[in-house]
């Protein structure tokens, strides 16, 4: 016996993940419509139940009026219901038989979800008409046999006769049956109703079997041969038996498949009547009850499955895929913004916060100089003329053009920037540029709202960091103190704190000057970036200067880049990727796609007979 419960286990587990991956796609519940095979794959494992190792495994007996449904019934139950033999309708409510040592065990509203479950009292139940075709009636009956399967059997109303709402009852258990019996007799086997109701049987049934009744008993075989010969021709060559079930074949392949039975008319019937019409289909009563019931039964489950377990792992691999895409999008768009962070950092450089450090941490080392017995100063006396000729040299460049107001400078940078980055967006990720979130509208708004945000502080990280830098300097070269007044001229000169050199003169952060810092600028021609560079380097402190350069540089890159992420980005559209991916994520498709790779590892590649 297959393990049932480890399936069902199985597969809700990958069900539970479908249905997260699906909403985190922005898909709704209406899964059966995009997902061939969902239908089954969620339903059809929940109603398993097993009790004692024997799985409880419904059938319902289908077929037209006077077919011997009823007789059927009562040879497999005992239960009599009303027959149709006399009056037709006899029957307008579903009856079910469930086995007697099932009653206080398994929970018939779990075998039949969906009905108002009555217990069947009195066989008139069946014949009042009004009733709601939600109620269906059962009744235990007594299991002697010690066969494979519990057999729950359901008898609908006839479908062929005046009385349409029977129809609607009977079509409605289909979709529970794991087994049909689609009972007909030679008369009515090709009847209008009868052949639709057959197209409905064989397009939802889990396993079909037809069995044809009231045959003249002297060529019982033949004639029963000749009818489904008839039924086969009859659907390999209509339309309608071409279309696709749920498990992907077609209606007529599938009939072609049924077992087929067949029974000759006898006034006192007996199930032993019923014989297979090819030899290698099952005997009835295992068919229904038997090994056969249920191998039959885990094959048609395990075929059923496995469209709505392809279709799951479809889907879980499109969610890895749109995780892949979207963690590289956001890699891409980060590397944007990094480089204009990199790019407006770069183009400008405090040089006057810089010495003001360096006097500030000069003064801090005085009382060391004061010990000191000799000083050069011959050597510090050149130095001093050097520098004031350098100081002069930077006066008589066009000072407007190369110092600027930070903030200032910062604010027009960015603005050009933003308008840049959408730009580069746009073109990195054309579809959200055409209908997703970097649409021109959204991006305006977005670009409108970034420019009334504050510029973020900048953090005197990238001066503490250089005190050490100094304070060793200082150390080396105590002579240098008295140049303290020509810092403070180079103080004056670069504006103090508030003013930084503009290192971009030429083509702005996106041209080919001042994009690398004070350095860049300077190799690159720029007469203010390599004036200030050879001022530092008569005080020897160029290596402090390119230090100080590049923290500075890391550090407002960072800054400016985190300002662009989170007010310019983020509510444009990194929110909504990241959101996506979390919730992806959250919904485990890696997971479920290595869980749908252990059921066709496990169930689907054996043998299902």
């Amino acid at each position: 016996m297959p393990d049932f419960a480890a399936f069902q286990e199985q597969l809700a587990a990958i069900t539970s993940c479908v249905l997260k991956i699906s909403h985190a796609m922005g898909g709704d519940s209406a899964l059966a419509d995009n997902l061939p095979g969902w239908t089954d794959l969620k339903d059809k494992p929940r109603q398993v139940l097993v009790h004692e190792g024997r799985i409880c495994l419904v059938c319902v007996l289908f077929g037209p009026s006077g077919a011997g449904k009823s007789t059927l019934f009562k040879l497999l139950t005992t239960i009599d219901v009303p027959s149709g033999e006399r009056r037709r309708p006899m029957t307008h409510n579903c009856a079910v038989a469930v086995p007697a040592p099932l009653q206080g065990v398994v929970d018939v509203t779990r075998l039949f979800p969906g009905h108002s479950m009555l217990p069947l009292t009195d066989v008139e139940m069946l014949k009042d008409a009004q009733r709601s075709g939600d109620e269906l009636f059962y009744a235990y009956y007594e299991e002697n046999d010690t066969a494979s399967a519990w057999l729950v059997l359901a008898d609908v109303p006839d479908f062929n006769t005046v009385v349409r709402r029977n129809w609607s009852k009977a079509e409605k258990m289909l979709g529970r049956a794991e087994t049909v019996v689609f009972v007909v007799y030679p008369e009515a086997y090709k009847d209008e109703a009868v052949i639709d109701q057959l197209l409905k049987c064989a397009s939802k049934a889990g396993h079909l079997a037809y069995l044809v009744t009231k045959l003249p008993p002297e060529d019982a075989a033949d004639t029963a041969r000749e009818i489904w010969q008839d039924v086969l021709d009859h659907a390999r060559h209509a339309p309608e038996f071409q279309r696709l079930r749920s498990d992907g074949g077609s209606i007529a392949d599938f009939l072609d498949n049924a077992a087929v039975y067949y029974s000759p008319r006898n006034s006192s019937p007996a199930l032993s009547d019923v014989k297979p019409l090819n030899p290698t289909t099952p005997d009835f009563r295992s068919l229904l009850k038997g090994q056969d019931a249920a191998a039959i039964y885990w094959s048609n489950l395990l075929e059923v499955s496995e469209q709505g377990i392809a279709s799951a792992a479809r889907l879980s691999q499109q969610a890895v895929d749109l995780i892949r895409e979207l963690e590289d999008k956001r890699r891409r768009a980060e590397q944007r913004i990094t480089d204009i962070g990199a790019r407006i950092a770069g183009s400008q450089f405090p040089a006057g916060e810089l010495v003001e450090l360096i006097i500030s941490t000069v003064k801090e080392s005085r009382p060391r100089w004061l010990r000191t017995v000799t000083l050069p100063f011959a050597m510090g006396a050149r130095m001093f003329l050097s520098v004031r000729k350098l100081i002069a040299k930077f006066r008589k460049t066009d000072r407007n053009a190369i110092l600027k107001e930070r903030q200032h400078l910062e604010r027009q940078r960015l603005d050009d920037a933003v308008e840049v980055l959408l730009e580069w967006w746009r073109v990195d990720f054309p579809s959200e540029a055409a209908t997703g979130l970097l649409q021109a509208g959204r991006c305006r708004t977005a670009a409108q709202q970034f420019r009334q945000q504050e510029l973020p502080r900048v953090r005197g990280d990238w001066k503490e960091a250089m005190r050490g830098d100094v304070r060793e300097w200082a150390g080396k070269h105590p002579w240098f103190g008295s140049l303290i007044g020509t810092l403070s001229e180079m103080l004056v000169l670069f504006g103090g704190a508030a003013l930084v050199l503009d290192l971009a003169i030429s083509g702005g952060i996106f041209g080919a000057v001042g994009q690398l810092g004070i350095a860049g600028a300077a190799g690159a021609g720029s007469i203010g970036a390599g004036t200030v560079m050879k001022m530092f380097e008569e005080l020897k402190l160029k290596e402090i200067l390119i230090k100080a350069d590049a923290s500075w540089r890391d550090q407002r890159s960072a800054e400016l880049a985190a300002h662009l992420r989170e007010h310019l980005a983020f509510p444009l559209f990194l929110q909504s990727w990241t959101q996506t991916m979390n919730t992806l994520n959250e919904a485990q498709p890696k997971q479920c796609l290595l869980a749908c790779q252990n059921v066709r590892d496990q169930w689907m590649s054996k043998t299902r007979h």
